[in-house]
């Protein structure tokens, strides 16, 4: 049984075991060879979604509204900071941090109802923004994963918010802090934990998702701040870890490094999450110059071939999305402009120069669905032909660098402020 959007019961696939919800109480049975689809095809269980690409397969959503605008389903405040949404099922998960606490909400989806908070004691730090958590929080079968800018790792139950584990990059592991501190967000594959520490020795470690318990720490690269990514290299699994000055590439079970691309940009800013498309990797990043560029590269049983590299194609904070052959961003070029480059040789296909350069965005269904910097939704068609918008409307006020996230028929958006607003855009009566 799974749980739908009218909250019935959940069945939940934690490694090595299933959890029956069933009203308030649990009932936890042993599962052998056994394989559980998520709760929800249209989930958004992490950052960038569950295929790590901002690509969600949700359709027949609404993409026009009324001169009035989306339905308004809820709003809130979640505290200061830049953290996404994690959206499983009837829970859409977030953070922010007021009064120097770091704060993560689990609200429900329908309502905005509070279903449970957990606070832990976290500087602001603005860090040249308005500051506060930069990552996104991570759901895996019944457990929340969260991290801290300044390093303090959480595991969380997804079913009221009490702490399983909780670890520190830099107290337990030597992490170093690069100038903006931790940004990536936790990913979980199989048994493990992947996260960035910049540490000397412990530069990337893989954690067991159930203790905490590190299973190996490898490398001495300072961080980036970019999130990790799942990969195969001949036929074994691997993680993708963009750091300070390369993009890494790890065997998923040792550690080993299989190879690394040397990417250096100005400040080691290197912020926009790769993308993998099928044998394909693409790399973008920002920070000015020469040393802006999006380049596309060949994977397969030693080092990555790069296919082509173009400068125009300049994300800073945001991160490109890769779709039926087609690359769409926010590039900074020119002040800021919504671009679409051909995937086989990285030509520019069109631009829109009509928004900020910091605006973020994700694809439904072939549809964009943007963020702009200054609170503006956009909904337009994620095709070749040129630039053509379905929809536009002014849900929030004040800068957005935080991705919107479609799922289960709900737009969830908000400002760095923590101003959160959840669209109702279903289609179904």
């Amino acid at each position: 049984m799974l749980m739908n959007k009218q909250g019935r019961n959940l069945l939940i696939w934690t490694g090595n075991s299933i959890r029956f919800l069933l009203g308030g109480a649990s009932v936890v049975c042993v599962a052998l060879l056994l394989r559980i689809v998520p709760a929800d095809a249209d989930d958004w269980p992490f950052f960038r979604g569950p295929d790590f690409n901002g690509v969600s397969t949700e359709s027949g959503w609404l993409t026009q509204w009324s001169a009035s605008g989306p339905k308004i389903a809820w709003r809130k405040n979640v505290g200061i900071g830049v953290s996404s949404f994690a959206v499983v099922d009837n829970r859409v998960i977030t953070m922010g941090n007021r009064k120097d606490a770091d704060i993560v909400w689990c609200f429900d989806a329908g309502t905005g109802r509070v279903i449970w908070q957990f606070t832990y004691p976290c500087k602001l730090d603005p860090r040249q923004f308005e500051g506060g958590p930069a990552s996104t929080p991570t759901v895996d079968g019944s457990f929340v994963y969260t991290l801290a800018y300044d390093g303090q790792a959480h595991c969380l139950d997804i079913e009221d918010g009490r702490v399983v584990w909780r670890k520190h990059l830099v107290d337990d592991f030597g992490g170093r802090y690069s100038s903006w501190k931790y940004a990536g967000s936790p990913l979980v594959i199989g048994n493990l934990v992947i996260l960035d520490t910049g540490a000397d020795g412990n530069s990337t470690v893989a954690l067991d998702k159930t203790s905490g318990r590190k299973v190996w720490g490898v490398d001495k690269d300072l961080a980036g701040y970019a999130t990790p990514v799942p990969f195969e290299h001949a036929g074994r699994r691997g993680v993708l870890v963009f750091k300070a000055r390369a993009m890494v590439a790890y065997d998923l079970a040792t550690g080993r490094e299989l190879w690394r691309i040397i990417w250096k940009v100005y400040h080691d800013c290197n912020a926009s999450t790769p993308t993998v498309y099928g044998d394909k990797l693409f790399i973008s990043t920002g920070y000015g110059g020469r040393s802006a560029r999006g380049a596309l590269f060949q994977l397969g049983q030693g080092q990555p071939r790069q296919i082509w590299l173009n400068q125009d194609l300049e994300t800073k904070m945001n991160s490109a999305v890769v779709y039926e052959g087609h690359l769409y961003c926010i590039s900074e070029r020119s002040g800021g402009q919504l671009m679409c480059f051909d995937l086989r040789d990285g030509a520019e296909v069109w631009a829109e120069r009509t928004f900020a350069p910091y605006g973020t965005l994700m694809i439904a269904d072939g549809k964009l669905v943007i963020l702009d910097e200054k609170g503006d939704l956009v909904i337009a068609e994620a095709a070749p032909g040129g630039y053509r918008e379905l929809a536009r409307a002014k849900i929030l006020s004040g800068r957005c660098w935080v991705m919107p996230v479609l799922a289960n028929g709900r737009i969830y958006a908000k400002t760095n402020k923590g101003d959160m607003v959840c669209l109702d855009v279903d289609a179904e009566p």
